[in-house]
């Protein structure tokens, strides 16, 4: 089986980290969990399983990461999107609209903006979640919520 825990991956593992908006309540975030679990247990790339994990992050993003010594090919990756654009249909969610700045407010809640709105409401120490992170240590770390001016959100305020 190549799905493993996600804590036992190394932190230089590749990672796919794709925003969900809106969150998703507590039986989607179980129901999308047990077919991502489905999807990582068959996962290949030219019959060689891939060795993958998965975390949902505040309900709002969802982690794949590949063990770096796993194989990864374009169709297999290609099948990833696929589940995923069957979720944004049969949940109603944008998960790969790249249209999107998750930030975070004050209070903890986690928003999605398109980007116009971002540029309209936010400045470059609004704290915003960068999904561009590849390594699964960014996440661990937290290196992956900053402010908006030390990632790439912040060139949308600069443009403005």
């Amino acid at each position: 089986m190549p799905r493993v825990d996600i804590d036992s991956l190394l932190p230089t593992s590749r990672t796919w980290l794709f925003g969900i908006s809106p969150a998703l309540n507590e039986t989607q975030s179980r129901d999308v969990l047990q077919q991502v679990d489905a999807f990582l247990d068959e996962w290949a790339a030219h019959g060689a399983p891939v060795t993958s994990a998965r975390a949902l992050i505040e309900n709002s993003f969802l982690a794949i990461a590949v063990d770096e010594r796993s194989e990864t090919s374009g169709c297999s990756i290609d099948r990833m999107f696929g589940l995923l654009r069957q979720f944004e249909r049969d949940l109603g969610v944008q998960i790969l609209d790249s249209n999107r700045v998750f930030v975070r407010h004050a209070d903890g809640r986690v928003e999605a903006l398109s980007r116009a709105d971002f540029r309209d409401r936010g400045d470059r120490h609004t704290t915003v979640y960068d999904t561009l992170t590849e390594r699964l240590g960014d996440i661990r770390s937290g290196h992956w919520i900053r402010k908006a001016e030390d990632a790439w959100p912040g060139k949308l305020l600069s443009a403005s």
